[in-house]
């Protein structure tokens, strides 16, 4: 089953109009979906395809042996293959007896694993580009692969000869709300909004995991299935996650461990304190956390680079930290009853918002705004202090601000006397603080809508819900 990606889809369709070849790299976390990608596109415009895929823990021999397999299973010629120069030579040939006018796709799935060490394989690769594609007109090739740090540091940003030569990047992200919402109706699960929801809270938008659901089980059963059972797909793919995600991963692993302990995050001189690691050193492995989706950026408002905070937005590291590592509990229905987390999943549903800023602008009607958005706290000596998680600045010089609140309930939210002169007094002192510069907003997000009344009429001015944003 496909679903969704049609963005990815549109732009793979570009490429293969081109007049030219085109060199293409796809990179993102496994299970995401790069490999069905490609199959996909190539059979809906039918195209031709030859694929290649390395080997986890297979030698320079083995890789060659499996990527000449694949050669012969379409080209007869028994000549010996010694080395990577020879692999190449044999799919070289291969290409030049087919069809000239006729678009070809080759395919190398998880490159990294086919790069081992001093097997040449990256150097062989760029000669293939550089002395073969280049002189012709009807080669897509397409490398993809799960070790964002070698994708990143060997092919995207290579220095050497595939520097300059990719024509297209694609990074992989996770599917978003509604083409969650999309995957599960295709599979026929019948979930209201807020077990959506539920359930990205839970397992993100990774299509595997969704794939993995089944539409005879509850959402509540689903997720006690793959995340708490010995058996479960889920159970144990975060210790699996970085170290197929980053050759060297006990850095990001620590990262994501210490973001994971706080919904408003770190900057990266606490990030050090904490981990213990200089922030020089913690400067490459956030930058790569960021590209491959893990971690955001957040400004704080009115301040400089130093005060940006780097928050964790994958909603199964923050699951896994809090539930499954710990598994205090017997199962997840155990679990959902508890206080706390009906007090996490508030959290975690703010965390779904930051996430998905882009619908919340489109059901704004501010879609095509410039903004940017921040946090923003404020604490003098001796008081309580207060704080802005979500603050969507509009950057068109018309000093628009949004203060957006999150409220995760399973029936309607009201605001009562007190919460709404909380919210009134965050506003007095932003306005203080910034001199009445801003025209405020207050945005409410709720999960199940919320009561409409004196209070709500008081403060608000702009209400969302969650088919909203779905």
């Amino acid at each position: 089953m496909f679903v969704a990606r049609e963005k990815e889809l549109k732009r793979l369709k570009t490429i293969s109009e081109r007049p030219k070849s085109s060199f293409v790299a796809i990179y993102g976390r496994r299970r995401i979906g790069k490999t069905e990608l490609v199959r996909h596109f190539c059979k809906i415009n039918n195209l031709k395809k030859i694929e290649f895929s390395g080997k986890v823990d297979h030698n320079r021999k083995q890789q060659i042996k499996s990527f000449v397999s694949k050669i012969r299973q379409l080209y007869r010629d028994n000549r010996v293959v010694r080395d990577w120069n020879d692999a190449f030579m044999l799919l070289i040939d291969y290409l030049e007896s087919l069809d000239s006018d006729e678009k070809i796709v080759v395919f190398v799935d998880e490159l990294p694993w086919l790069d081992t060490a001093k097997s040449g394989f990256i150097g062989e690769l760029s000669d293939f580009w550089n002395d073969f594609c280049t002189q012709r007109m009807n080669i897509i090739l397409i490398v993809c692969g799960s070790v964002a740090s070698y994708m990143l540091k060997k092919v995207i940003h290579n220095r050497g000869s595939l520097h300059g030569r990719l024509s297209d990047i694609f990074p992989m992200k996770q599917f978003r709300l509604d083409e969650v919402k999309q995957m599960l109706q295709a599979k026929g699960c019948r979930y209201s909004d807020k077990a959506i929801v539920d359930t990205y809270i839970a397992l993100g938008g990774v299509a595997k995991y969704i794939e993995s659901l089944d539409c005879h089980l509850t959402q509540n059963q689903n997720i006690d299935r793959l995340c708490f059972r010995d058996e479960g797909l889920l159970r144990y793919e975060y210790q699996e996650l970085f170290s197929s995600l980053f050759r060297d991963s006990k850095t990001h692993y620590e990262i994501i461990n210490q973001l994971s302990s706080k919904w408003s995050g770190f900057t990266q001189k606490e990030l050090s304190e904490r981990t213990k690691i200089s922030a020089t050193y913690l400067k490459y492995p956030l930058q790569e956390l960021v590209a491959s989706g893990f971690v955001a950026m957040t400004k704080k408002f009115n301040q400089q680079k130093r005060d940006t905070l780097y928050r964790a937005t994958d909603a199964f590291s923050y699951f896994y930290h809090k539930w499954i590592e710990p598994n205090k509990y017997s199962s997840w229905d155990e679990i959902i009853t508890t206080p706390s987390y009906k007090s996490w999943s508030g959290f975690a549903f703010e965390n779904i918002c930051h996430i998905h800023i882009q619908e919340i602008k489109r059901a704004l009607e501010i879609g095509g705004v410039p903004t940017q958005t921040h946090y923003w706290n404020y604490k003098k000596k001796g008081e309580q202090g207060t704080q802005i998680d979500m603050l969507i600045e509009h950057t068109n010089g018309s000093k628009n601000i949004d203060i957006v609140e999150c409220k995760y309930y399973n029936g309607k939210f009201t605001i009562d006397k007190g919460y709404k002169e909380r919210l009134q007094q965050k506003i007095n002192i932003f306005n203080e603080q910034t001199k009445q510069k801003y025209n405020i907003r207050l945005i409410m997000i709720t999960s199940n809508g919320i009561e409409k009344n004196e209070h709500y009429n008081d403060i608000v001015n702009v209400s969302l819900e969650l088919s909203d944003i779905l």
